[in-house]
């Protein structure tokens, strides 16, 4: 299975240029920040307030927890906004709680399917003047460390799960599922796969993986092709171009 990591070398005189010299010889990369990526909507999901039995129970563990009610206090509390329609508003620190923690205690890689994907060129390899690599990775790592994004119509989690999630780590993964393992349909000609990390802000590596190619983008300057081309001689492995 191949995937592929676009890198945008339309400003080398950076640390671009250092940093792809990196990636190549350890075989590592960059384990980003979700708010760093272009994906505005990336956080942006509808969240579902009809309530079912265990709302009302997950709800007043939330304002427990976060507000430090007594539980009569706040199910006092939980009734009256449920009887007035103020679901929403009594239940938004937990939601904005799991969107914050999202943000800063995961962190994501993103590969495309393609190397010819015009629009992953655009987007993220300069328009042309940058690199594309190849990484080779076994069958056996889809769904396990590399997972497949799904481009919905619409990002749809309930309340529960939110408060699920806060409450208790083992309801994270569906949260983080949703949050990002799927894009809006309007994304879907990236074909986007991603790794998802505890850790941000780090060189990941992948279990017998091993990058394998590297195409030019067509409007790859001379003299920064000659700097790659030098970069890859000087690889500890073959590497084809």
């Amino acid at each position: 299975m191949k995937l592929y990591k676009y890198r945008d070398l339309s400003n080398p005189g950076g640390d671009e240029i250092q940093r792809l010299k990196t990636m190549l010889r350890r075989q590592t990369f960059w384990c980003a920040r979700p708010d760093s990526l272009n994906d505005p909507e990336e956080f942006a999901w509808k969240c579902e307030y009809e309530t079912t039995e265990d709302t009302l129970d997950l709800l007043v563990e939330v304002l427990v927890r976060v507000n430090g009610r007594t539980r009569e206090q706040a199910r006092e509390r939980v009734t009256a906004a449920v009887a007035s329609g103020h679901l929403e508003l009594l239940a938004k620190p937990a939601i904005t709680a799991m969107i914050q923690q999202c943000r800063n205690k995961v962190g994501l890689v993103c590969f495309g399917a393609s190397p010819e994907n015009s629009i992953l060129w655009q987007r993220y390899g300069g328009n042309g003047a940058g690199v594309c690599i190849e990484l080779e990775v076994p069958a056996d790592l889809l769904e396990n460390q590399l997972y497949e994004v799904k481009y919905l119509n619409a990002k749809v989690i309930h309340i529960n799960q939110i408060m699920r999630a806060f409450l208790d780590p083992n309801h994270v993964r569906e949260v983080y599922s949703l949050a990002f393992l799927s894009k809006p349909s309007c994304w879907a000609s990236e074909a986007e796969f991603r790794f998802i990390s505890k850790r941000q802000e780090v060189l990941v590596g992948f279990d017998r993986s091993q990058i394998t190619g590297l195409t030019f983008g067509d409007a790859l300057t001379t003299d920064v092709r000659r700097r790659i081309e030098h970069i890859v001689d000087c690889l500890p492995y073959v590497l084809l171009i």
